[in-house]
């Protein structure tokens, strides 16, 4: 395939034996396919039609169509309907949509993508211009997980230019993509303007700015490293402590906080990293007093409560579940379990005795206005609100709380309290009720 080729081969990143390549049809890509074939590497091409640039787009299918018909490599293709204002987000959410359809035909879970030395300088410089942290500033990696997808990036070592003049010492010809030169989308301006520029005051930048990127991804990965100590010690999905959070150095802290959301968020969340903004929202809120609120990507909202800080879903999250007399029910993660009597009345908290039969009269739910309690042993009727307030449970605890209730009186709230019970009876017809299940408002 030529001496450039194999030589460049010899600087690639290590890949699966398997995968799938994104094969645009520009010279990255074509370079791409080219190397690992050359490697040896069995390769499915997936080629995305975003259906945005009209018979530009379908001479670079009819492009890729020819090029692994010769090369005799398999061939996914997918055509896109673009939304009726398109954006460079919607085209990359699009592509990697249809790259997790490729590997569930195929069964392969590793795409391969020809971000290159460059593309890692611009990714950088674009990142400094919005005000990134040390992960943005990171880059891309040449490993690394998204939706189940493994992502591999073995060119990042390798210049653009070094690449197209591979591909013509090869006699391999590639398509241009006409708004590649247009320096009104801001990525096109700093490969176009930008970077030429830094290169004439001081040749070799793009390639220190890569290496840079470089050492930072390996300072990021110590810092997550701590972060993920911490959240496998203290982090909850929806809440985290706030005095070991507090007690830590506020960059680290911080950090430990977009860890946090990232883990909330997950896969299925667009926003998976908050901002510098947010953060700082988020940091103010930990900050703050009880009761404090900030707003978080998806209509999701941060709250401090007196022992946590807590992200809150959009919407409602009132649910009811009927209890069984002989298996209990569980509701927000938390089992309530029928066992035998036989370890005095309880505590109200963890434990609590009662007939068996009231349990047809019960619902396991959350919250509703008007909900009341007539705390044990202490006599006169208090709203749950009030009584909750009064023992100093977070707000947004209070809304996922499991109460045993009888209509609108609360029996028992899981981890904090009994309410009015019916006397004790034969042991036969007692149960012990127990909760099981994490449960941070019990021990603040």
């Amino acid at each position: 395939m030529g001496e450039r080729l194999t030589s460049l081969m010899g600087r690639m990143a290590p890949t699966p034996e398997r995968l799938l390549a994104g094969v645009s049809g520009g010279a990255d890509s074509v370079a791409l396919l080219l190397l690992l074939l050359l490697r040896g590497c069995e390769v499915t091409a997936v080629h995305v039609h975003h259906g945005l640039r009209g018979a530009a787009a379908d001479g670079d299918e009819a492009f890729v169509r020819e090029l692994c018909q010769r090369r005799d490599v398999p061939l996914l293709v997918f055509h896109a309907r673009p939304p009726e204002n398109p954006g460079e987000d919607w085209a990359r959410r699009a592509r990697y949509g249809f790259f997790r359809e490729a590997a569930r035909l195929t069964g392969v879970n590793a795409v391969a993508l020809a971000h290159h030395r460059d593309d890692q300088a611009e990714t950088l410089l674009l990142r400094l211009m919005r005000g990134a942290g040390l992960t943005g500033l990171a880059g891309m990696a040449e490993q690394s997980e998204q939706a189940g997808l493994r992502l591999v990036r073995p060119l990042l070592d390798i210049s653009r230019d070094e690449l197209r003049a591979a591909l013509t010492e090869a006699g391999q010809p590639w398509r241009e993509d006409a708004t590649n030169a247009e320096p009104r989308y801001l990525r096109n301006a700093v490969r176009l303007e930008l970077l030429p520029l830094m290169e004439r005051l001081a040749p070799g930048s793009a390639a220190r700015i890569s290496a840079t990127a470089a050492l930072l991804r390996e300072e990021a990965k110590a810092a997550d490293s701590l972060c993920g100590d911490f959240l496998r010690r203290w982090g909850r999905p929806d809440c985290l402590p706030l005095q070991p959070l507090s007690a830590l150095p506020e960059a680290v802290a911080r950090r430990v906080l977009r860890a946090w959301w990232r883990q909330m968020a997950g896969e299925a969340m667009e926003e998976r990293e908050l901002s510098r903004m947010q953060t700082d929202a988020l940091w103010q809120t930990v900050r703050g007093r009880a009761g404090a609120r900030c707003n978080l990507p998806g209509g999701w909202h941060g709250q401090r409560g007196w022992s946590h800080i807590h992200l809150l879903p959009p919407g409602e999250r009132e649910t009811s579940v009927p209890v069984d007399a002989a298996d209990g029910a569980a509701l927000c993660g938390i089992v309530l379990r029928l066992e035998a009597p036989d370890q005095g009345p309880g505590d109200g908290r963890r434990r609590q005795c009662a007939p068996r039969s009231l349990l047809g009269e019960c619902r396991l739910r959350t919250r509703r206005p008007g909900d009341y309690i007539v705390p044990l042993g202490a006599g006169g009727r208090q709203s749950l609100q009030d009584y909750l307030v009064n023992r100093r449970v977070d707000a947004p605890f209070r809304d996922r709380l499991p109460l045993l209730c009888r209509g609108s009186e609360v029996l028992l709230a899981a981890g904090v309290g009994a309410g009015r019970l019916p006397p004790m009876a034969k042991d036969g017809e007692m149960a012990a009720l127990c909760w099981q299940g994490d449960m941070p408002w019990l021990d603040p």
